[in-house]
């Protein structure tokens, strides 16, 4: 039994610590990528906004894309409502630009059916995708455009700051997330990143093939349908959107069950590239399979420590009761009172997060329509 807890201990920290330091010795070792330029043509490009109850931010997500950096006739903007109950529709049709175009669906159908819909109705060679809630930079448009000069990517992801960080678990959220687009970048440089970054990526609309609408997570299914046509997906840290930060855990744990049950989907459906051959095998391995698993892991760990000399297994003992000691107690105290309580909390909500988003996928109780997390 203490080779099976030294396994799941192996197992543990190769995941979150191993495979990122495998890729950063990689990423040193590749020689530095060929600089594209797009020259005095630039493309076409369509912004695509799909919205569901919007009618706060709506208004000036709109102004803050049409004031990119880009050359006007060149951008248009696209605004999908699904079946919103709120002015929305009211809102994004007071901002006056002849390059934005809105269109709101009477019946409610989930965000995948919405984006479906939305590039039915593009044609420009260079798609942007977004949401209505995160703010843009303007020269976010253009930043991910210049990395289609290579004929080679097929989608690239923005990243996404967070801003607001008010409380302690948001703060520690804030670190994981800083942690999370390391390894984004660093998958980049290595060959392609396995999932985007929702609130900001783009792709080229050529690529886009249509998704069963009962889709959960668009930003990984789509680059991973476009890594399966032998194209790249890239991350440009310099295309910037930005969001307020998740304020407590069981907004994030919402959040996070959905994108680790959509995980669970995507397995399922492109396991594929999980074979040899694939060129993000290792990458989806470790980064999406191995996510899902380190919770068992942790439990197979807390399960097998009896199994080791006295001495080692009082000592291990100490430790993990220490850990989720610490977790547990941050559930009855104010943990912006005792940061340092954050840690092995925020640890604890995500990979729990992991176990309750395997039962919701395999309930089927997941829904393909979105919902602001309160």
């Amino acid at each position: 039994m203490s080779v099976v807890f030294w396994t799941a201990l192996g197992f543990t920290i190769y995941t979150y610590a191993g495979y990122p330091s495998l890729l950063w010795v990689w990423a040193r070792l590749k020689r530095p990528p060929t600089t594209y330029l797009w020259g005095s043509s630039l493309p076409n490009v369509a912004v695509v906004i799909p919205a569901y109850n919007e009618e706060s931010v709506i208004a000036d997500k709109l102004r803050m894309v049409l004031a990119s950096r880009y050359p006007r006739d060149l951008l248009r903007v696209l605004v999908v409502s699904d079946g919103s109950a709120d002015g929305t529709l009211a809102a994004a049709k007071s901002v006056s630009d002849p390059r934005l175009t809105v269109i709101g669906k009477t019946k409610r159908s989930g965000k995948m059916a919405t984006v479906n819909y939305a590039m039915s109705l593009v044609s420009e060679p260079i798609v942007i995708m977004t949401d209505a809630g995160e703010q843009f930079e303007e020269e976010t448009v253009a930043r991910l455009v210049a990395r289609f000069a290579d004929p080679s990517m097929g989608a690239v992801s923005g990243e996404l700051g967070l801003v607001a960080m008010d409380t302690g678990f948001s703060r520690s959220l804030g670190a994981y997330w800083r942690y999370e687009k390391a390894i984004r970048a660093l998958e980049a440089i290595v060959g392609s990143v396995v999932g985007v970054t929702g609130p900001v990526y783009a792709m080229r609309r050529a690529l886009f093939r249509p998704m069963p609408t009962d889709t959960i997570l668009d930003d990984l299914a789509i680059p991973l349908e476009i890594i399966k046509q032998g194209y790249r997906v890239g991350y440009e840290r310099s295309a910037l959107a930005f969001e307020r930060a998740t304020q407590q855990s069981r907004q994030e744990f919402v959040r996070k069950r959905r994108t680790l049950a959509g995980n669970y989907q995507a397995i399922g459906r492109y396991w594929r590239l999980l074979l040899p051959g694939s060129p993000v095998a290792w990458q989806f391995w470790s980064h999406k399979v191995f996510r899902l698993l380190v919770p068992y892991a942790l439990a197979t760990m807390l399960l097998t420590t009896a199994a080791l000399p006295a001495l080692l297994r009082a000592i291990v003992f100490a430790a993990q009761g220490l850990f989720y000691g610490l977790a547990l107690t941050a559930v009855f105290v104010r943990r912006s009172e005792r940061p340092w309580l954050n840690i092995p909390y925020t640890f604890c909500v995500l990979n729990w997060a992991a176990i309750a988003g395997s039962y919701h996928y395999l309930a089927g109780r997941m829904s393909v329509q979105w919902e602001k997390v309160k």
